[in-house]
C-alpha cells in the first residue's frame, strides 16, 4: 500500500462530504501471486484520498474515522466504483485476472438491500466470478454481512476474509462464511526467532482452510526471506512490496515485470529446497544404516542382553536420541535408553523408563502389524529432551527367534 501522511485529529471530519461530492479517490494495485504456479492471480485495489489541504489518507485511515453506517456505505461504494473503473482496462487485456475488492462490513448494515456492486459490474461488463469481495474482521458476524455474502455468492462473486491482524483467527466466522481466501498479515509470519508457535499457527490455519475449501493468502510480504518462509509453511499465494516492480527493472509491461519477480523467487526457492531435500535424503540414509546396525546386533542377541545393548547404542551413535524395544503386540519390553548428554533423568517415565507400556494402537505398531517392514514417524519435539526428533520403527527377530519391534528416535536438528 502506498505510504501516506498520518491524519490529524478530526482532519477528515468536515471534509468527508466534500470528498464524496468531488470523488477525490485514487486507486493503487498490488499483485496477488501464486509463487509455485509462477502466475499472477489478480490484484488487490487500495484507495487513497487525493488533493485538498488535509492529509492524504489511505483506505484504512478513511474508514478508521468515527462515521455512521450510512456515511461508511457511501464512502465504500465510491472506493469500490473507482477501483472497478481502474481495473476495467486490466480486465479487458488479461481475461483471467481477478480483483480483490475491499468492502466495509460495518457499512453494509446501512444498505436497504444488496445489489449495488452487482449493478456496477454488470454495467462495466465485468463478470462476478472475476471479483473477490474482501471483508475485514469487524462486523463479520452480523446477519447483514451473511445476507450480503449469500447474495453475491449466488451471482458468482468470491469471498476473501482479511482474518489475522493479530495472532488469532475468527474461527467461527470462517466456518460460517466459508471464504474462498483467508488473508494473514505480517504479524503472523515475521519476528519468528524463538517463536516457533507462529509456524505452527500458520500451518494450523492452512489445515483449517483446507477443511472448509479455502486458500490462505499472505499479505504485505516485503522480502524474499519472508516469501521463502511462507512457502516452507505452506502459504503459496502471496502479495506485497516484494512482488512489485523493481526500480532498476527494464521491463515496460508491468504484468511481465511482476512475473519476473515471481519467477526469480520460485527458482531460488526450488534450488534451496532441492538442496535441503538432498541433505534430508543423506541424513535418512544414515539413519537407516544405523537401524540396520542396531537391528543386526539385537538380532544376534537374547532378550536378557537388550537393556545393556540399547544403552550402549543410544550413547555411541551421534544421531540417536533414544532406543527401546517392543514385543510383537506393542508392549515395551526394555526401558527407554536415552543419550545421557541430552536426557539425564526421565521423571515422566519413572524408574522403569516406560517398560511395560502398551503402544499397541500407536501408528507405527499398527502399520508394522499390517505388514510394513518399517515406519518413519512425522517429526515431533521430544517431551524428554525438548529437541526435534523422529522415530523409525522396524520388525526383527532375535537369536531366540522372538518377533520384536525396534524403535529408534533420531535427532533431526
Amino acid at each position: 500500500m502506498p505510504p501516506h501522511t498520518p491524519p490529524k485529529p478530526g482532519s477528515m471530519g468536515a471534509d468527508i462530504e466534500k470528498l464524496l461530492a468531488e470523488e477525490k479517490i485514487a486507486v493503487f494495485f498490488q499483485p496477488v501471486v501464486s509463487v509455485r504456479g509462477k502466475a499472477i492471480l489478480g490484484f488487490e485495489a487500495f484507495s487513497r484520498s487525493i488533493g485538498g489541504e488535509g492529509a492524504r489518507l489511505d483506505a484504512h485511515d478513511l474508514f478508521a474515522q468515527p462515521r455512521d453506517a450510512a456515511v461508511r456505505l457511501r464512502l465504500c461504494r465510491l472506493c469500490r466504483r473507482k477501483a472497478l473503473e481502474a481495473f476495467r482496462p486490466i480486465a479487458e487485456r488479461h481475461q483471467q485476472m481477478m480483483l480483490f475488492l475491499n468492502v466495509d462490513a460495518l457499512g453494509i448494515a446501512a444498505a436497504d438491500k444488496p445489489g449495488h456492486l452487482a449493478t456496477i459490474c454488470e454495467n462495466m461488463g465485468l463478470a462476478g466470478r472475476r471479483v473477490i469481495i474482501e471483508l475485514e474482521r469487524p462486523g463479520l458476524n452480523s446477519q447483514e454481512v451473511y445476507r450480503f455474502v449469500q447474495f453475491y455468492r449466488e451471482r458468482g462473486f468470491k469471498l476473501s476474509i482479511d482474518a489475522m491482524d493479530g495472532l488469532s483467527a475468527p474461527t467461527e466466522e470462517l466456518f460460517t462464511l466459508k471464504p474462498d481466501y483467508i488473508k494473514i498479515d505480517r504479524v503472523a509470519y515475521t519476528d519468528v526467532e524463538g517463536k516457533e508457535f507462529k509456524r505452527d499457527m500458520v500451518k494450523g490455519l492452512c489445515s483449517l482452510a483446507d477443511s472448509i475449501g479455502s486458500v490462505v493468502v499472505a499479505k504485505n510480504v516485503e522480502s524474499e526471506e519472508e516469501a521463502t518462509r511462507l512457502l516452507e509453511w505452506g502459504v503459496n499465494i502471496q502479495q506485497g512490496y516484494c512482488y512489485t516492480k523493481d526500480k532498476d527493472c527494464q521491463e515496460k509491461d508491468p504484468i511481465r515485470a511482476f512475473l519476473i519477480k515471481v519467477e526469480d523467487i520460485n527458482r531460488r526457492y526450488r534450488e534451496r529446497t532441492q538442496a535441503a531435500v538432498a541433505d534430508k535424503r543423506k541424513r535418512f540414509d544414515d539413519f537407516h544404516k544405523i537401524l540396520r546396525k542396531v537391528g543386526g546386533k539385537l538380532g544376534e542377541s537374547i532378550l536378557h542382553d537388550f537393556p545393556a545393548l540399547t544403552e550402549r547404542f543410544a550413547n555411541a551413535e551421534e544421531s540417536l536420541l533414544c532406543v527401546y524395544v517392543l514385543d510383537d503386540h506393542g508392549i515395551q519390553i526394555t526401558p527407554r535408553a536415552f543419550k545421557k548428554s541430552l536426557v539425564a533423568e526421565t521423571p515422566l517415565l519413572g524408574p522403569e523408563r516406560g517398560r511395560g507400556e502398551d503402544m499397541s494402537i500407536r501408528d507405527d505398531v499398527l502399520h508394522l502389524k499390517s505388514g510394513f517392514d518399517k515406519y518413519v514417524s512425522p517429526p515431533f519435539i521430544s517431551i524428554h529432551a525438548r529437541v526435534p526428533a523422529c522415530t523409525i520403527s522396524a520388525r526383527f527377530y532375535n537369536r531366540e527367534n522372538v518377533p520384536l519391534i525396534l524403535c529408534l528416535e533420531f535427532l533431526i536438528q
